[in-house]
């Protein structure tokens, strides 16, 4: 887990200094939305959810498949607003922060 958080930090910088450099419109947003996932990782918010529940049973107390839970774990995908705000209210986290959603 910690190399992974440490690969996140150096993606980070990576992102901040595509963004100075000022490319077009279309990559700055598209690095901005990078910049928002990239400073809370999925593994980091359901890294505490319900630790002594299996993956299987994580996912149906969120009422999602195993596939969506391992596809936010592993950061291919992010949760969509209804399941943002339920991680949320269970987690402390900000909905928007959990969708990696520029606000």
């Amino acid at each position: 887990m910690e190399n992974l958080v440490e690969r996140q930090k150096e993606a980070l910088k990576l992102v901040e200094r595509l963004i100075a450099l000022d490319p077009d419109v279309s990559t700055v947003h598209y690095a901005r939305k990078m910049r928002e996932r990239l400073k809370l990782p999925m593994s980091v918010v359901l890294e505490n959810l319900f630790p002594e529940m299996t993956v299987i049973e994580r996912a149906e107390k969120l009422g999602v498949t195993r596939q969506a839970y391992y596809g936010w774990l592993n950061g291919i995908s992010r949760p969509n607003a209804r399941i943002s705000k339920k991680l949320a209210a269970l987690t402390g986290y900000n909905a928007a922060d959990i969708r990696g959603k520029l606000r």
